[in-house]
């Protein structure tokens, strides 16, 4: 039976590669317009990856929020200071197909 399921695992990791393969040749990435099951796909693993990422960013940025704020109080009212803290959280705040396709960069921090 464990036979039998391997196979199975390899003939559909197989299929799904099958499209990467009629990709033409010279073309971007950009420019290659996906089926729409892989389209699908690919925005149901963002929305995935989201119910992770979001609200670990979001804890993160409201941490980053109070430390700047405290940064700021103790060094004298210090924008610089403060500023600095803060833009290690500048970036995107959802995971969004673009980034798991790989065609925009993640961008977390300065």
């Amino acid at each position: 039976m464990k036979h039998a399921a391997s196979i199975v695992v390899f003939v559909a990791a197989l299929a799904s590669a099958f499209p990467a393969w009629g990709a033409p040749q010279g073309s971007r990435l950009e420019d290659v317009i996906p089926h729409p099951a892989q389209a699908a796909g690919i925005s149901l693993g963002a929305a995935l990856v989201n119910t992770v990422y979001f609200p670990v960013r979001l804890a993160l940025t409201v941490v980053t929020a109070e430390v700047g704020g405290f940064t700021g109080f103790f060094t004298g009212g210090d924008n610089a200071s403060a500023r600095s803290v803060w833009n290690s959280t500048n970036g995107q705040a959802f995971i969004t197909p673009a980034i798991l396709e790989g065609r925009e960069p993640l961008q977390f921090g300065p």
